[in-house]
């Protein structure tokens, strides 16, 4: 039977599976932060349990930390705290740490690509939603909640119910100006922000295709913007061109032997899905987001929708969404005054 990348993937990892239950899924690599981590930490303490395989972990701090040139003094005595907690937790438990002074501290969701740590074929997680990150490389990654992390860290697995399965294609190539994060947000306002709960989806298409390893890591991380469990995109030569020589990257007899498994990890030819959608982003312009989620978005050239021409609970959401941006319905979005940019986040 033809299968699909999630199925080939879950499928590999199932470690128990009795009917009507979930399944003992095994888990690769665990990133892990100050935010999430420390009361996992405190039940596996708590219950004389190590850590199951070090190997598997990779900490970092990322949230509480501040920007400015001092960054080393945090004044803010909640996210001291963390970071000071983390800190003695990896030291304890001899988990594998970038702190501030390692040269390799920074967000997450970036640091396991930037080692060639994250690879295809994994299985991922963090207490963290955008750990969908990771899927630009092929990997099946998504967020769980502290009690999981603590779960991984004890045993390396989860229970988990087999997800429904998703196939998004962007068809065509960008016009110039336009990026990935414009084809994610227009998908985004097409199926809205729950149009794919339950499900994890598999991004291909000729426009994923000429996408860098940057551009499909933005795609992944919003993947749960339309709330879906994560989202992937199956290996392909810039993907084993990104990792290769990487700190954590395969090297000599089982590069190739890593590049050919990888190479495997692609949805078989007539493989179906629970659910697919195509979007043509040869005509698409840039999207701006008008509202108080990344479903309220349009594209440059549009104006803000009207709450009449729309449905009851659309309508609703819409006056709120006015209300708290001042903005108006019928507005055009071009011509519309800035007045502060942020840059620095996960998704870009």
């Amino acid at each position: 039977m033809a299968k699909n990348i999630i199925e080939k993937i879950w499928e590999s990892h199932i470690v128990s599976q009795e009917d009507g239950h979930p399944a003992v899924f095994a888990i690769d690599l665990m990133m892990v932060h100050e935010v999430t981590s420390a009361q996992a930490f405190d039940v596996i303490r708590a219950r004389g349990i190590d850590v199951f395989d070090r190997g598997k972990l990779l900490a970092t701090v990322d949230h509480s930390i501040p920007t400015s040139k001092t960054r080393l003094t945090i004044v803010d005595d909640a996210c001291r705290n963390q970071v000071e907690t983390l800190r003695s937790n990896v030291e304890q438990f001899d988990v594998p740490f970038y702190d501030f002074g390692s040269g390799n501290q920074g967000i997450v969701h970036v640091i396991g690509p930037e080692l060639g740590a994250t690879h295809p074929g994994l299985t991922i997680v963090c207490g963290d939603s955008h750990t969908s990150t990771h899927g630009a490389f092929g990997a099946l990654a998504f967020g769980v909640g502290t009690s999981e992390v603590g779960h991984v860290m004890a045993s390396g697995c989860l229970l988990q119910r087999k997800p429904k399965t998703m196939k998004i294609e962007f068809e065509g190539q960008f016009q110039p100006g336009v990026f990935s994060k414009d084809a994610i947000l227009k998908l985004i306002s097409v199926i809205g922000v729950g149009g794919a709960t339950g499900h994890i989806v598999e991004f291909c298409g000729e426009a994923v295709r000429a996408m860098s390893m940057e551009e499909r890591m933005t795609v992944c991380n919003m993947s749960i913007e339309c709330g879906a469990r994560a989202g992937l995109i199956a290996p392909d030569q810039t993907t084993f061109d990104y990792i290769k020589s990487r700190r954590f990257a395969p090297t000599d007899a089982d590069w190739q032997k890593a590049q050919d498994y990888w190479s495997s990890l692609s949805s078989d030819e007539g493989a179906s899905f629970d659910k697919e959608v195509t979007i043509d982003v040869s005509k698409l312009r840039p999207m701006v987001t008008w509202g108080i989620n990344p479903g309220q978005g349009v594209e440059i050239d549009e104006s803000i929708p009207t709450a009449v021409a729309s449905s009851n609970g659309a309508s609703k959401a819409i006056s709120r969404a006015l209300d708290y941006t001042g903005l108006s319905e019928g507005q055009a979005i071009l011509g519309t005054p800035v007045q502060w940019a942020f840059v620095g986040s996960c998704t870009n």
